[in-house]
C-alpha cells in the first residue's frame, strides 16, 4: 500500500453522549461532518447522523440484548481496513468513550495496526441523566464519593461481574449502568452487603431524550417500582443518600410537551423549523414522510424565463421547496448572483424566505400567513401589480388561487415556473413505521392537503395495534382541513393562523389543558 495513502487515513474515537444531540462536543459534529465513514452503535442518537454528508458510508455495528450485529474483534477490522484505505473514521460510541465503551479494545486493534487514532470525549450518562433527571450526585453532607459500574460489560454475558456486596460498603453514590437485566439481583447483593432498605435510589431510562422517565424509591421498593413503571434499559440506576435530595418533577420534565410524542408527515431530507421547535418544548418528534419531493423542470420553459428574467418586477416563491429548486436551476445557468435581476421578491411564509435569504437576497414581502390566499392579498396591498410581470415558482400541486387572483383583482401578468414535483411516498418504507404502529402518538401533523390524501391513501398500511396511543389529527390550515374533512376525517386541531407558530401554539395550548 502506498505510505503517503496510508498516512492520510486516521480514525477517531469519538463519545457520542447520552442522547440529546445538543450535548455533543464541537469537536464530534466537526468531526462527522467532515469524515468518509461513520461507524457507530444503537446508543447514539441517530440524528447525529444527519451531520454526515451524502457521501459517508454509515456502518452499523450496535449491539443490543438479543441481537449482535458483529463480533468487537470484526469492529476492530473494519476501523483498521478504511483507515488503510485512506479515509477518516468516526467510530461513535454512545457517552463517553471511555467508560464501558469499550474503547481500549479499539485503541489496541488499531495500536497494533500503527493505525493513528484521536480520541473525542463524551458526556457520561450518568452525568447528564442525572443532570436531567434532578438527581444530585453528590452533597457535602450526604456524599463525598462517586463510583461508577456496570451491570454487565457485555449484553453476551449472564453472569454479574461486579461484587456490588463489597461496593456497599464504600458509600457514597452508585451510577450502575446496563444494570436493569439484573436489576433484581444487584439490589439484592447491596442490601446484603449492608445498605439498608431505606437508602435513597433511582432509575433514569432514556435519560436526556422527550421520553426520559425516572422513578425515586427506596432501595428496597426499587425493583418494584421500576416494574410497575415498565422502566427498561437503556438506563441508569443511582443508589445514596444524595438521591433523596431529587424531587419528581424537575427543569427538564417541566417543558410543555415533554413526554409527548409528535409526528410530522412532511417529506424525508428536509431542515424543519417545526421539528425544531416541537423539541424545544419537549416533544420526541418523529417522521412519518407522506410525500417526497423530486425536481422536475421544463427545460424550455426554464430556458425561455431565464432569458427574460431581467423583465420581471415580481418573482414570488409559494414554498421552500420551490425555492431551493429554483436557486439550484439559477446557478446552473449563472454563476453570479448579481445576474438575479432587479426582480422584487415574495414569499410565503418565514421558512421559504430563509431559503433565498442564505443567498444574501433581499426579501421586500413575507407573509403573515403561510397560505397562497394570504400572500396574494398583501402583494395586492402593495399597489405595484397593475400590467406588473409576475414570476411564480410552484410545484406540481400548486393551488391555482395565487395565479387567479394576481390576474384577476391584481391585474397583473403572470407566468408560472414549475421546478418540482411532491408525490406521495410509500409509508412501508418509513423506518419508524412498525415503532408508530406499535407505540401510537399524541398527534400527527398535515402540513399539506398532499400529506393528508397519502395518509387517506395509505390508511390500510396504517392500522394500530391495541394499546398503541391514538393521535389526535392536526391540520396546518384552513385548505389541509378541508382536504381531511373531505375524506370524512375528523380534525382535533388546527393552526390559530397558518404557520409553525401558530400549529405549535395550538398543540401547547392543547396538551396543556387536557393535562
Amino acid at each position: 500500500m502506498d505510505k503517503n495513502q496510508l498516512s492520510e487515513g486516521i480514525v477517531y474515537l469519538v463519545g457520542a453522549g447520552p442522547g440529546d444531540p445538543g450535548l455533543l462536543t464541537l469537536r464530534a459534529r466537526s468531526l462527522i461532518e467532515g469524515c468518509d465513514v461513520l461507524v457507530y452503535d444503537h446508543l447514539a442518537n441517530r440524528k447525529l447522523h444527519d451531520w454526515a454528508s451524502a457521501g459517508c458510508e454509515r456502518i452499523d455495528v450496535g449491539k443490543s440484548p438479543g441481537r449482535h450485529t458483529m463480533e468487537q474483534s470484526e469492529i476492530g477490522e473494519i476501523l483498521v481496513a478504511k483507515a488503510q484505505d485512506g479515509l477518516k473514521v468516526v467510530r461513535l460510541k454512545g457517552g463517553d468513550p471511555f467508560v464501558f465503551g469499550r474503547c481500549a479494545e479499539e485503541m489496541l486493534a488499531l495500536d497494533e495496526a500503527d493505525v493513528p487514532y484521536e480520541v473525542v470525549p463524551g458526556v457520561t450518562a450518568a452525568l447528564a441523566c442525572a443532570a436531567y433527571a434532578g438527581i444530585p450526585l453528590s452533597h457535602r453532607d450526604f456524599g463525598s464519593s462517586i463510583s461508577f459500574l456496570t451491570g454487565h460489560e457485555d449484553v453476551a454475558k449472564e453472569s454479574l461481574r461486579v461484587d456490588f456486596a463489597k461496593f456497599a460498603e464504600v458509600g457514597g453514590t452508585l451510577c450502575i449502568y446496563m444494570g436493569m437485566s439484573k436489576l433484581e439481583e444487584i439490589v439484592e447483593k447491596l442490601l446484603v452487603g449492608g445498605l439498608s432498605k431505606d437508602r435513597p435510589a433511582a432509575v433514569v431510562s432514556q435519560g436526556t431524550l422527550p421520553g426520559q422517565r425516572k422513578i425515586l424509591a427506596p432501595l428496597g421498593e426499587l425493583v418494584e417500582q421500576a416494574r410497575v413503571g415498565d422502566l427498561s434499559a437503556p438506563a441508569i440506576i443511582f443508589v445514596g443518600n444524595s438521591i433523596g435530595l431529587a424531587r419528581s418533577s424537575t427543569w427538564f420534565d417541566r417543558a410543555p410537551l415533554f413526554g409527548r410524542r409528535i409526528v410530522l408527515t412532511r417529506a424525508s431530507g428536509q431542515k424543519s423549523k417545526m421539528r425544531s421547535r416541537l423539541e424545544e418544548l419537549g416533544a420526541e418528534v418523529i417522521d412519518l414522510p407522506l410525500i417526497k419531493i423530486e425536481p422536475a423542470e421544463d427545460r424550455k420553459l426554464v430556458a425561455e424565463v431565464f432569458a427574460g428574467i431581467a423583465t420581471y418586477e415580481w418573482v414570488v416563491f409559494t414554498s421552500a421547496n420551490g425555492a431551493k429548486a429554483f436557486m439550484e436551476i439559477f446557478f446552473r445557468a449563472y454563476s453570479d448572483i448579481r445576474s438575479f435581476g432587479p426582480m422584487r421578491i415574495a414569499c410565503v411564509g418565514e421558512s421559504t424566505a430563509e431559503v433565498l435569504q442564505a443567498y444574501q437576497l433581499d426579501i421586500e414581502l413575507i407573509s403573515q400567513d403561510s397560505t397562497a390566499e394570504g400572500l396574494a392579498k398583501e402583494l395586492i396591498g402593495t399597489d405595484s401589480l397593475d400590467s406588473a410581470n409576475v414570476l411564480v415558482i410552484t410545484g406540481n400541486r400548486n393551488r391555482e388561487i395565487l395565479v387567479d387572483v394576481l390576474e384577476g383583482v391584481g391585474r397583473a401578468i403572470v407566468d408560472t415556473l414549475p421546478v418540482y414535483q411532491t408525490d406521495f411516498a410509500d409509508v412501508l418504507e418509513a423506518p419508524v413505521l412498525s415503532t408508530f404502529l406499535k407505540n401510537g402518538a399524541d398527534a400527527i401533523i398535515f402540513t399539506s392537503s398532499s400529506t393528508a390524501l397519502s395518509y387517506v391513501e395509505q390508511s390500510d398500511d396504517l392500522i394500530f395495534e391495541g394499546g398503541a396511543r391514538k393521535p389526535i389529527l392536526c391540520s396546518f390550515g384552513p385548505q389541509t382541513s378541508k382536504t381531511l374533512k373531505e375524506n370524512d376525517l375528523k380534525i382535533d386541531l388546527e393552526a390559530s393562523h397558518p404557520s409553525t407558530d401558530g400549529l405549535i401554539d395550538a398543540l401547547v395550548e392543547h396538551f396543556s389543558a387536557s393535562g
